[in-house]
């Protein structure tokens, strides 16, 4: 089986049974777009190595770009590419135009949000000295005053390994060990050896952004989506290797039971990567994560704020942590998790038309309740929990 065909085809049968692909591969973020876009790069930069058609790094080069105005492990993946090109004298214009490129979008965006917003360049050096961290920086938000704010590295190093077992499964690692054992013993042919280089450039676009900012890592299950790139190219080369070596060692009587077998593995990591990926599946909860919700909540809360606020009212709540969808619901604009008295009692003495709702469970509930006009408070009950809606005026 020619390398090409095979191990390309493996490589995607590999990827559509993970379930990180099964399960985040949906999302509607910018994860699925850099892949494509730092693989098609790869396969741009390998048909200008065989056919040496001027047009193919050019399309390599618009690819690197995109990939980095699209996140920014694109960065570290035209970083990688560079490091490796700069030997030699064919490609030496090539990665000093990547840095170019790579200089004027990162010049570009600070710019832009400049342009945008005169703070943003305060924000974003706080956004970044957070992900840099192991909690949470001055001037940032923080999702609840009582929760750890600080973890280990080796708390860190536990909550990757129990990601990456999750997402990838333990049998995947296996194909990997075997994808990179047989790139070592095939190194002399240039084949292989540009197949590692292409598995070396997808790994350095994720490996060091999750080790740098390991905040970001610790808290998001999907971090090492980065990841998925190189673990399938290398699963199918190990897989493709394994192939070729009971090729050689079977007669040919017993070829087709090699055959027989691929096809059961890929029924087999197809069934367990979609149940593990159901299994990972959950429910997005609004109040504060911990406590049990009807599944109706959010948007029976969403059609309820519709009605009893006007369009043109900012209602604050002291819940919804992690953005869920209630203000797409409520059609309305949401201040979510404000949950001090005090920020409340500003924002009663506000001229801007506002209105809240709290929620009964929270524990700072008590205390917000204590600096609202009594008169301007209702009780009501949404789906079996309790509330209290603030309507100033009313």
């Amino acid at each position: 089986m020619p390398w090409e065909d095979g191990a390309a085809a493996l490589a995607t049968a590999f990827f559509v049974t993970l379930p990180m692909e099964l399960h985040y591969g949906d999302m509607v973020d910018f994860e699925p777009p850099i892949l494509t876009l730092m693989l098609a790069a790869l396969v741009c930069l390998r048909y200008w190595h065989v056919r040496g058609t001027n047009v193919w790094i050019v399309l390599a080069g618009f690819c690197c770009g995109g990939a980095m105005w699209t996140d920014w492990p694109g960065y570290l993946f035209v970083l990688s590419i560079w490091l490796l090109l700069r030997k030699e004298r064919s490609a030496r214009f090539f990665g000093i135009a990547l840095l170019a490129i790579a200089a004027a979008s990162g010049t570009l965006f600070l710019l832009q949000i400049r342009h945008v917003n005169p703070g943003s360049w305060r924000d974003l050096w706080t956004a970044v000295t957070m992900r840099l961290g192991n909690g949470v920086a001055a001037g940032s938000s923080q999702i609840d005053p009582a929760a750890e704010l600080h973890f280990t590295f080796g708390k860190w190093v536990r909550r990757i390994l129990q990601s990456l077992g999750q997402d990838y499964l333990p049998w995947t690692w296996g194909f990997v060990l075997l994808g990179t054992i047989f790139l070592v013993r095939n190194r002399k042919s240039s084949d292989w050896r540009w197949l590692g280089w292409a598995v070396l450039q997808m790994a350095a676009a994720g490996i060091p952004y999750m080790l740098l900012l390991r905040n970001w890592s610790y808290i998001h299950d999907w971090a090492s989506f980065s990841l998925i790139g190189a673990i399938s190219i290398q699963s199918g080369l190990g897989l493709e290797g394994l192939m070729e070596w009971m090729d050689r060692i079977t007669v040919k009587f017993f070829q087709p039971v090699g055959a027989i077998a691929i096809v059961i593995l890929f029924v087999f990591l197809s069934a367990t990567g979609f149940m593990q990926a159901e299994a990972q599946r959950s429910q997005l909860t609004m109040l504060d994560g911990q406590v049990s919700e009807p599944a109706r909540l959010t948007p029976d809360m969403g059609r309820y704020l519709q009605r009893a606020f006007p369009a043109d009212t900012t209602i604050l709540c002291n819940f919804d942590p992690y953005y869920s969808t209630l203000s797409y619901y409520a059609q309305r604009t949401i201040l979510r998790n404000v949950g001090t008295a005090d920020e409340w009692k500003d924002a009663s003495d506000d001229s801007e038309r506002l209105g809240g709702i709290l929620w009964m469970g929270a524990p700072s509930t008590p205390e917000i309740l204590a600096v609202l006009p009594k008169d301007e408070v209702q009780q009501v009950e949404i789906d079996g929990i309790r509330f209290a809606v603030w309507r100033p005026g009313r």
